[in-house]
């Protein structure tokens, strides 16, 4: 829970709302030809719903736990680069657009989001010798 005296699912317009951004956010990213082979094998009504957890748990005022794997682990197995990323941080900056969210919203979101990048993002080398078979564990 955080400190700002709002609620999610109240400033987007009800949980149905919130559900329809996040599967059409997903679609978008299933979609997208520079990142969409990240999600290849992926339940997209599953990752919509904990992608809509995870917000309503960390922006606002709503008493909601994350059930999904921490953001680290979960990610770790991608050869997630900066542009990656970057991609994905757009196509989330225009989703957030298109459904009009409030400034306020938009902005807490926004920055919940550049806050992952550490957590999700390889630099080139790494991903490069996970590719190759070369990363750490082997």
């Amino acid at each position: 829970m955080t400190d700002q005296n709002w609620s999610l699912s109240e400033e987007v317009g009800g949980l149905d709302r919130l559900d329809e951004m996040m599967r059409d956010f997903y679609r978008r990213l299933f979609d997208d030809v520079m990142i969409g082979f990240f999600f290849v094998d992926t339940d997209l009504d599953e990752i919509a719903r904990l992608q809509g957890e995870y917000t309503r748990a960390r922006l606002g005022n709503e008493d909601v736990e994350y059930t999904g794997k921490p953001i680290r682990r979960g990610h770790q197995d991608h050869p997630i680069l900066v542009g990656h990323f970057d991609r994905r941080h757009q196509i989330l900056k225009d989703v957030l657009q298109d459904y009009e969210v409030p400034q306020h919203v938009f902005d807490a979101w926004i920055d919940l989001d550049l806050k992952l990048r550490d957590l999700v993002v390889r630099t080139g080398g790494e991903a490069r010798d996970e590719m190759l078979g070369g990363g750490k564990g082997d």
